[in-house]
């Protein structure tokens, strides 16, 4: 009898590549790869713990943004009534530094409408890299 962890560990990478894997496709890679039959219920708790471990790893990445530069407007129409969006703008640390070591000294204003439920404008600052293609930048 294979315990679940040994399970976790041996398709981890095959589990987090292919999220909607079935659990008779993982359940048949176990009996093949590992000659033992195991059932469906210890292939989704095996699923299972590989998504939350993924999952975690994701909220640990992303948790903190140090030197990041966010910054929200919105309007009110009275001082009682709820706030209403105005603008957003987002400049990573990471695209900062890139466009820094990377791209050229020029930036440029891309922008498209936006068509459907939300209306609007989308303006994104963007860069040449040295493959002269376009860098996003904010």
């Amino acid at each position: 009898m294979v315990n679940l962890k040994v399970i976790v560990e041996h398709f981890k990478a095959t589990i987090g590549d292919h999220f909607k894997i079935k659990l008779r496709e993982i359940q048949r890679r176990v009996a093949s790869g590992m000659h033992v039959n195991v059932n469906i219920t210890r292939c989704r708790r095996a699923k299972k713990m590989v998504k939350d471990k993924l999952a975690e790893n994701f909220v640990h990445e992303f948790a903190k943004n140090p030197r990041s530069t966010i910054k929200m407007a919105v309007d009110r129409v009275t001082p009682e009534s709820p706030p209403h969006f105005k603008r957003f703008y987002v400049f990573f640390e990471a695209l900062k530094r890139g466009w820094k070591e990377g791209c050229r000294p020029m930036l440029d204003l891309d922008g498209c409408f936006l068509k459907g439920l939300f209306k609007g404008e989308l303006l994104a600052v963007v860069g040449k890299d040295g493959n002269n293609q376009i860098y996003l930048v904010a």
